[in-house]
Parts: C-alpha cells; sequence; structure tokens
C-alpha cells in the first residue's frame, strides 16, 4: 500500500475554487483506479511524514503555503509533487484591481505586487502564519523559484505554464514534468441529444466566485443593453463586498441580469441545461473547469484569451479580451447566434476527464518511487 499526503493551501475548504475540485476529483478517481494507493489530505506544515511514501503539494499561486510544506518534506527527506497551478497576475493587478491597491500597484513591480498582496493577508485577512511571514523576507517570486527548484516533478495543467515559468521565473534547471490536464467527472454528464424538443436554451450562464480575477464587472458591463439574459453564479468573499457592490450596482439597473448565490456542484447541471452560453472573461485561467463541464453539457463556451486556454480548447470557442468590452460582447453575441459545438464536447470526454487525471498522476507518482 502506497500512502500519499495532499496538501495545498490552508482556506481550501472555506474559499472553494477550482482547485478545491481539482485536488478532491484527483484524489476520487486515484483511489477508485488503485486500490494500492491511499491519500490523506492534510494542511499541517509541520506533520511527521513516516507514513507517507511522497507528498503531493498543490498551487504555486499560493507560495505561502507551499513553502511551508516544502521545506517539511525536505527536512524528512520525502519526494514531492507539485500541482503548480501557475498563471503571472502583473496585468491582472495592475488593470483589473480596484481601490487603493490598483493605484499602488501601477507603481510596483511584479515582485512588490505580490509581496504587497502577501502583507495584506498578513495584517488584514487572516493569514498570519510563519509561511505569509516568509514570502515577506524572501520575496514572492524567489519563494516560487525555490519551490520549483526542490520539487521531483511537475504536474501541470498545461505545457503552457511549464513555458511561462521557465521564462518569467528564470530556473536553472526545469524539473521532470507531466501534463495532467484540469478535468470534468463523465459520470456526472447526462446522456442524450442535449438539443431536446420542447427545451429552450435561452441565456448566458457565468459560474465562478465573485471577484476582480473572474472579470464579472466587465462581463455586466459587456450584457447591459443586450437582448440576452445573463445568470451570474458564485459565491462573494467578505474581502471583495467593494467589487462585488460594484457588479450589483450595473446588476439592479439591468432587467435582463440576476445573481444567484453559490450552489451545490451536482445543482449547476439543471443551469448549464437552459444556457446556450457559458462565458468566463477571467484575467487568466487554466483553464476553467466550470468551462469543461458547461460545454459537455450543451453550450458553447466564451473564455478569456489569457492562460492556458487556447491549449485546451484551440478553435472550439469563442475567445474575448478580459480588458475589452466589446470584445466580450461580440464573442458572447457570436456564441450565442451559433449552433452549438459538438467537437468540443468529444474532445473533452476523451481527453479531459479525471480518470485521465489519475492515470497521469499515477504515472507520475510510480516515476518518482520507482528511483527509490
Amino acid at each position: 500500500m502506497k500512502r500519499i499526503l495532499f496538501q495545498t493551501r490552508f482556506n481550501i475548504f472555506e474559499r472553494k475554487g477550482g482547485d478545491t475540485v481539482q485536488l478532491l476529483k484527483t484524489k476520487e478517481y486515484i483511489e477508485k483506479l488503485s486500490a494500492d494507493i491511499k491519500i490523506d489530505i492534510i494542511n499541517d506544515p509541520n506533520i511527521d511524514l513516516t507514513p507517507y511514501d511522497l507528498v503531493h503539494i498543490f498551487n504555486l499561486l499560493r507560495p505561502q503555503e507551499t513553502l511551508l510544506y516544502v521545506e517539511n518534506a525536505k527536512k524528512q527527506n520525502k519526494k514531492i509533487a507539485l500541482s503548480t497551478i501557475y498563471w503571472k497576475s502583473e496585468e491582472f493587478e495592475k488593470n483589473a484591481q480596484i481601490g487603493l491597491r490598483k493605484v499602488l500597484n501601477n507603481f510596483l513591480g511584479y515582485d512588490r505586487i505580490e509581496k504587497l498582496r502577501a502583507a495584506y493577508r498578513y495584517f488584514l485577512d487572516g493569514e498570519k502564519h510563519l509561511g505569509t511571514k516568509k514570502i515577506l523576507q524572501k520575496g514572492f517570486v524567489e519563494s516560487q523559484k525555490y519551490i520549483l527548484e526542490q520539487s521531483d516533478i511537475l504536474l501541470p495543467n498545461g505545457i503552457g505554464e511549464i513555458k511561462l515559468m521557465e521564462k518569467e521565473l528564470d530556473l536553472i534547471k526545469t524539473p521532470p514534468y507531466i501534463v495532467v490536464p484540469n478535468a470534468i467527472d463523465e459520470t456526472l454528464i447526462p446522456l442524450g441529444n442535449y438539443e431536446e424538443k420542447g427545451q429552450e436554451r435561452d441565456v448566458v450562464l457565468c459560474v465562478g466566485r465573485i471577484e476582480p480575477r473572474k472579470n464579472q464587472l466587465n462581463l455586466v458591463k459587456a450584457m447591459q443593453g443586450l437582448d440576452i439574459n445573463l445568470i451570474l453564479v458564485g459565491k462573494v468573499h467578505s474581502t471583495q463586498m467593494n467589487y462585488f457592490a460594484k457588479v450589483k450596482k450595473i446588476v439592479d439597473e439591468s432587467p435582463n441580469i440576476k445573481i444567484i448565490d453559490e450552489i451545490e456542484h451536482e445543482q449547476l447541471f439543471n443551469l448549464y441545461k437552459s444556457a446556450k452560453v457559458h462565458v468566463l472573461p477571467s484575467w487568466y485561467d487554466t483553464p476553467g473547469l466550470v468551462s469543461l463541464e458547461a460545454s459537455v453539457n450543451g453550450c458553447n463556451i466564451v473564455v478569456t484569451n489569457r492562460g492556458t486556454t487556447e491549449e485546451y480548447f484551440e478553435s472550439d470557442a469563442y475567445y474575448c479580451e478580459p480588458d475589452n468590452i466589446v470584445s466580450i460582447k461580440n464573442a458572447i453575441v457570436q456564441a450565442y447566434n451559433n449552433p452549438y459545438n459538438d467537437n468540443l464536447k468529444r474532445k473533452i470526454l476523451k481527453e479531459y476527464t479525471w480518470k485521465n487525471t489519475a492515470e497521469k498522476t499515477i504515472m507520475a507518482y510510480n516515476k518518482l518511487l520507482l528511483k527509490d
């Protein structure tokens, strides 16, 4: 029996996101496929690793926790697999944030922007722990670089992550890697014809936490005045209430837009069935789990052209510039007026399932453990 420890950001279950789904589904499908692998999820940076064969850490975008896990694994001579979940967020920080944070970001370089975020988390957002303090001392980019160089294998969601890390972090040597795609749970996908008789798809849907990175503010601006209904589905964290207020102001003025609070994952499938289009105009995505789910549930998808979206969707999605309201509007109208793209559904069901993700992750584990 192989025992694997999963570790990730401390607030993975309080502030759920795509990485929460990735973590849980990877665990579920690995244990389904391999009876001799047992996985624990314990976010204790000082845990005794004696029972474990290796440590699988998630999320390079949150080095304040990841750094602690890496140091603990190295101290105890354990191999490290790292799911990078990486993208550079400088454009987003300089253009999409609001208030004083946006003003400050435009006077700072990328590393200082991220250190400022770390300081905010340390003093104001409940993350007053050793990892955040180390980021303030060591630097954000240097911490990311250290984490990568100490990892034994990388598990990026796309080759674009590797290329960007090599460019931005000036790696001396890139560790071995296996691309492990984001995915959908095919067992939850209803079978049959998506253009069912009597079922009218007449809305645009956007599922995701309501926050600057997901870019709902520019989305609702793009939808103003259109003769198409938009439904936003997502939770708002207490730190994003100012942003939400800006979104809500436009929603209140727009009879074609409404907001639904976060709902259970399985309930989303009923909403997908009512939607002609799903839109995620984020400042970056790798590539967005809800876009995959929406596509196989009969929606055309509009996605950002930042991140690894084009690597996944190629010519089968409608792309928009997150900073361009006209671009977002045009992509939505085009997707709404065109028939459903069945090609993307077939590709996703073939290549982007949690079973495939689990198989590739097990390959990475075997590659590490066979070296011993």
